[in-house]
C-alpha cells in the first residue's frame, strides 16, 4: 500500500481563504482519508490526504471529485460547467516491465448537473479529456436518501460510466512489442457502479462522512495485458465542518 499528501489544485483554491470560506459558503469542508484499488499489473492500494469538499459558493460548486460553476437553471437543478479530478495515471515503473509507457492522469472538463425529484437525485455529467487520451467520459447516476436513525444519513448510489474507444485506447491499449505485451486496442467501455454514502455529526457543526463504491469493469479495460483486475473499489472517510 503506498501512502502520499497529494492536494488537488482546484479543491487547494477553494480551501485556500478561510475568510473567503466563511463569507458565502454553506456546505462542508474538511479533510478526508481516499483510498482506491489500483486495477493496472503490479499495483496494489493507492491512500492520499485530501482537501474534502461537498458545498456552494454562490453559483460555484464543489461535490467531493466534481467542481464547476452552475451556468443556467435547468429543470430541478442546473446546467452546469464543471472539471472532475480522476487519478487514473500510471507510472510505467509500477508494472516492472521495460518499454511501457507512462499514462497520465487525466484533465476533464464539460457540462454537468444535478437535478432532486422526489424519488432521488439524477447526477450526469459529459467530460472531455483535453489532456493526453483525448477522450470521452459520460457519467450517470441515481442517488437515493434514507435516515434510519437520527444520527446516520445513507445516501445509495447506483450508475453507469461510459468511456470512449480514445480514452481506453490510452488508459489500457498497448502498442506491438511494447513491454513485451501483445497489441491490444480497446474499444468503447461500460462500468456500472454501486456506491453508498453515509454522513453523520459528531459534534456541533462537524460531520463525518464515509463513502464505499465498487466499479465493475467492461471486458474492453479487464481484457487489456496491463491490467490484472475485473473491478476497482474505492473509499474515503473525511471529517468536515459544516458552514451554514
Amino acid at each position: 500500500m503506498k501512502f502520499r499528501l497529494s492536494v488537488a489544485p482546484l479543491a487547494a483554491g477553494l480551501l485556500a481563504s478561510t475568510t473567503a470560506l466563511a463569507d458565502g459558503y454553506t456546505g462542508d469542508a474538511g479533510l478526508g482519508i481516499y483510498g482506491r484499488q489500483e486495477i493496472y499489473r503490479g499495483t496494489t492500494t493507492e491512500t492520499d490526504v485530501l482537501p474534502y469538499i461537498y458545498g456552494q459558493w454562490g453559483r460555484f460548486f464543489g461535490r467531493v471529485d466534481t467542481f464547476g460553476f452552475q451556468a443556467l437553471p435547468m429543470g430541478h437543478g442546473f446546467l452546469e460547467v464543471s472539471t472532475r479530478i480522476v487519478q487514473d495515471e500510471m507510472e510505467s515503473g509500477t508494472l516492472k516491465r521495460a518499454g511501457v509507457r507512462d499514462r497520465n492522469n487525466s484533465q476533464l472538463v464539460g457540462i454537468s448537473t444535478f437535478q432532486h425529484s422526489p424519488i432521488g437525485a439524477i447526477s450526469i455529467s459529459l467530460m472531455q479529456d483535453v489532456g493526453d487520451s483525448e477522450g470521452m467520459l459520460v457519467d450517470a447516476s441515481w442517488i437515493g436518501a434514507w435516515k434510519p436513525i437520527s444520527w446516520l444519513s445513507i445516501y445509495p448510489e447506483l450508475g453507469m460510466e461510459l468511456m470512449s474507444s480514445k480514452y481506453t485506447g490510452y488508459y489500457y491499449g498497448t502498442n506491438a512489442g511494447e513491454g513485451g505485451f501483445r497489441s491490444y486496442r480497446p474499444g468503447m467501455a461500460l462500468n456500472p457502479y454501486v456506491a453508498i454514502h453515509t454522513s453523520s455529526p459528531i459534534a456541533a457543526d462537524w460531520n463525518l462522512a464515509f463513502t464505499l463504491r465498487n466499479k465493475a469493469l467492461d471486458e474492453e479495460i479487464s481484457n487489456s495485458p496491463l491490467v490484472g483486475r475485473k473491478s476497482r473499489w474505492n473509499a474515503y472517510v473525511a471529517v468536515s465542518y459544516e458552514f451554514k
